[in-house]
């Protein structure tokens, strides 16, 4: 009953990776861990039937199997992490362990054997806590599977000090190997919950992350900037927070005159541009057909012009020196810094404004002002400040 209940057990948790395997953009490391689980499956089901095999078929064959799932476990893992043991090492190992095991099956007692293959296992297992040691921006599936591997070496290493101090626990009658095969089994299981939450939660953060991305430009699309915005008004207080709005120069003019996959080309390229700009705690996203903004935190209100300043700068500097029609654009460029407290919604009133009066001075330009300290209009925005920004001679 018990080696129905391991052999079967293990049966269940492979196939539960099989199945991740398929509906989970079928990532190698899903199929290597189930391998691994029915080669272990394999490896006891020799052992169950050592009363009806002779076992210089059962033992051999079971103790290549568990050395075979061993480095296809590391290997899962690894691939897991983005790393791999390569294939010369596992070819490497897997030959040298068995001959190992063939040699001292032949010359040495089970006690030796069973030693000599457990020392085998720690190598690798070793080898394998090296490439996935944790990190500190682990998440903390990260860090359950690192700590339950751990906890399967120490059982190999336990098992491999017992041999010497109690012949009995080499036996796979004993009371210790029944038990090895339970523990196994419940840290398989362990392993497999751990292993399927983080792979199922990876797959949610890549849904919410395809959902909020805007395909053409790679920022942000409009439903991903505002949950974006929503979050950081929702988690912090007394901050001075800037919205940079960038709108491209006579957008529909490039359209009409040169078709929609120069269009393409032209926002791909003020995107790059956006991101390359920007810091990487900065929210960048497209709000419009060609709108594009910037919410920063700290940034002040010099800062936000300044940013405006070199997005400007170096679109301008792309269409100037002729580099090729679908990067022929300018933009205009409205800023607006305020505290945090006042709402996004006084925030983008205020760049929106900004913006407009860039637009109103002759486009390619940057207006950069802040919402006044006193009572809001009816529209929900103050009084915007403006600097302007000083046009390159070209732009005449």
């Amino acid at each position: 009953m018990q080696s129905l209940i391991v052999t079967g057990g293990l049966a269940i948790l492979a196939g539960s990776f099989v199945l991740a395997w398929f509906t989970g953009g079928r990532q190698r490391y899903l199929m290597l861990f189930a391998i691994a689980l029915l080669t272990v499956d394999a490896a006891f089901i020799g052992m169950f039937l050592r009363p009806y095999v002779p076992d210089n078929i059962a033992l051999p064959f079971s103790n290549m199997a568990f050395i075979a799932a061993q480095l296809t476990f590391g290997e899962s893992l690894l691939q897991r992490r983005g790393k791999s043991f390569g294939r010369t090492f596992i070819i490497g190992m897997f030959v040298l362990l068995s001959a190992v095991y063939v040699v001292l099956y032949l010359t040495s007692t089970i006690e030796i054997r069973t030693a000599g293959i457990n020392i085998g296992l720690i190598v690798i297992f070793v080898v394998t806590l090296k490439h996935i040691w944790i990190r500190r921006d682990d998440t903390i599936h990260d860090k359950l599977i690192f700590w339950t591997f751990i906890t399967l070496g120490l059982m190999h290493t336990i098992r491999t000090a017992g041999v010497f101090f109690n012949q009995d626990i080499a036996n796979p009658q004993s009371v210790f190997w029944g038990f090895l095969q339970l523990y196994i089994l419940l840290l398989a299981m362990i392993l497999t919950l751990e292993l399927l939450a983080s792979h199922f939660v990876e797959r949610l953060e890549t849904a919410n992350t395809l959902r909020d991305r805007d395909h053409l430009t790679g920022v942000l699309n409009r439903a991903g900037f505002e949950r974006a915005v929503g979050a950081i008004y929702a988690g912090r207080t007394r901050v001075m927070v800037s919205l940079v709005l960038i709108d491209i120069d006579e957008f529909k003019a490039i359209n009409d005159a040169l078709g929609h996959p120069v269009g393409d080309a032209v926002l791909r390229r003020v995107g790059a541009v956006l991101i390359d700009q920007s810091r990487a705690g900065d929210i960048v996203g497209r709000i419009g057909g060609d709108e594009f903004a910037i919410l920063a935190i700290d940034l002040g209100a010099e800062g936000a012009g300044a940013l405006g300043e070199r997005i400007r700068r170096r679109l301008d500097e792309d269409a100037s020196a002729g580099q090729g029609r679908q990067l022929s654009a300018r933009c205009s460029v409205g800023a607006a810094t305020i505290n945090i407290e006042r709402g996004y919604e006084t925030l983008y009133a205020a760049a929106d404004a900004a913006l407009y009066e860039a637009k109103r001075l002759g486009r390619n330009r940057v207006v950069s002002g802040a919402a006044d300290s006193g009572r809001d209009t009816e529209q929900g925005a103050g009084r915007v400040v403006p600097f302007v920004s000083e046009r390159r001679r070209t732009d005449i």
